[in-house]
């Protein structure tokens, strides 16, 4: 017997189709590309605009970086679909002789080719522009960490040691860090950990996050910064991820989602609405932020993403399913890992000055910047991401065989939803 990379979830009996779980992790979810296209435009909202306004109020365009402060919170977003699509194919495929081996094979092809191409691509623009033009590039690429630490996954740990989110070019990949990091721990836990008592852990790891945070902010208040970019401290989404990917395939769990459906749009209205209470200048510095923010938007994230996947007639999983939504999403790593350099080289070059939105060709070079990173994303994943992925879902997960997995060349590899990559809005 052989897993395609999730074995069929168990059903439940009945006349309602709805109350049968459609989840099945070895194919795509469009409604969590759906997500994922919101949380890339929360991201590249944060550095096109958030940052580059400068007014203040009373004037009209200031309240924009007041209103948008939870923007922020697009990085546990990112955690919580990386939490549960990469939990939901280990959960899966937990007993498979091969787990380790395909996990990573599979995982790695996905995230690593794109990441050292990018880095090797700002080592190239440090060397060839920046060095010749020096000053006016000097937020972009001023401020480096060790390199290697970008290359042993390790920038994050610098960048708490030393309260600094290095270039800005390169500021983006400390959650690529934190999701190696957290690659390295997950499929030992899940594959060990008794299976009953995994939801007490992932509940435990949704908890002790704050109170590392808090930890921190009261012991070491000189490096708050360690708060944003470390493991231990940004777990919450990500353990909140595998729960959810854990309860989901219980019938019992299910069905009662199903039938509740008034009662979570309540506590989503209710999320949604505590959401201006925790808005406050500082964030997410605050200690509000810290003990309950992140959690908060968390529990929102995953609220939305259960009333999607539970109703798929509903209005909001059809909303998420937009076509210009989910192709945002699929390219949503691209444009992730390039967007704020190609900002940088764009205000730079044309605008001569830092990232400014004070009038409309200030806007005109934003929009630029803007659509030279969507076509380079879409351009990466059609000829350089998706074919290696493709070619590393030949590996399958194996419960018959005790050998290691083998290429089946005699059947076309199938993407499955476990391309996820974390994207986060910039630290500092």
């Amino acid at each position: 017997m052989r897993l395609t990379e999730a074995q069929q979830t168990p059903v439940i009996s009945g006349a309602n189709p709805e109350l049968k779980s459609p989840l099945d992790f070895s194919r795509r979810m469009p409604e969590l590309d759906g997500l994922r296209g919101i949380a890339i435009a929360m991201v590249v909202f944060v550095h096109y605009i958030w940052f580059a306004i400068v007014a203040r109020p009373p004037a009209l365009l200031g309240y924009i970086p007041i209103a948008t402060r939870p923007f922020w919170s697009a990085v546990d977003l990112f955690f919580l679909l990386s939490g549960f699509l990469i939990g939901g194919n280990l959960l899966d495929a937990r007993e498979s002789p091969n787990y380790f081996s395909t996990f990573y094979i599979r995982r790695f092809c996905r995230v690593l080719p794109i990441y050292f191409l990018f880095v090797g691509i700002v080592g190239l623009a440090y060397r060839f522009i920046y060095l010749p033009v020096g000053a006016p590039l000097d937020w972009v690429f001023a401020g480096k960490l060790p390199w290697y630490s970008y290359l042993s996954f390790a920038q994050n740990l610098w960048m708490a040691k030393w309260t600094t989110p290095g270039a800005m070019a390169l500021v983006v990949t400390w959650s690529f860090a934190v999701e190696v990091q957290f690659y390295m721990i997950v499929p030992a836990l899940i594959r060990f950990v008794r299976q009953a008592a995994l939801p007490y852990i992932f509940i435990a790891g949704f908890f002790i996050a704050p109170l590392v945070r808090l930890f921190i902010a009261f012991h070491y208040r000189a490096n708050l910064f360690a708060t944003l970019c470390l493991l231990p401290s940004r777990m919450d989404s990500l353990f909140l991820g595998l729960l959810c990917a854990f309860c989901l395939r219980k019938p019992e769990i299910w069905k009662r989602l199903v039938k509740s459906r008034t009662s979570l749009w309540i506590v989503f209205l209710i999320l949604l609405a505590g959401v201006p209470g925790l808005n406050s200048k500082g964030l997410p510095l605050t200690l509000l932020w810290m003990a309950v923010g992140y959690g908060w938007m968390s529990v929102l994230f995953a609220t939305a993403m259960i009333l999607a996947l539970t109703n798929k007639s509903g209005f909001l999983s059809r909303a998420l399913r937009w076509r210009w939504l989910t192709g945002l999403g699929t390219i949503s790593y691209g444009v992730y890992l390039f967007h704020y350099m190609i900002y940088g080289l764009c205000m730079w070059l044309i605008r001569g000055h830092e990232e400014l939105l004070t009038n409309g060709k200030d806007f005109a070079v934003t929009l630029l910047a803007l659509g030279l990173s969507i076509a380079l994303a879409n351009l990466s994943w059609r000829y350089f991401e998706k074919p290696i992925a493709r070619w590393s879902h030949q590996w399958n997960y194996d419960i018959s065989s005790k050998s290691e997995p083998v290429p089946q060349s005699t059947r076309p590899a199938r993407i499955a939803q476990d391309d996820s990559n974390v994207l986060n809005p910039r630290l500092g």
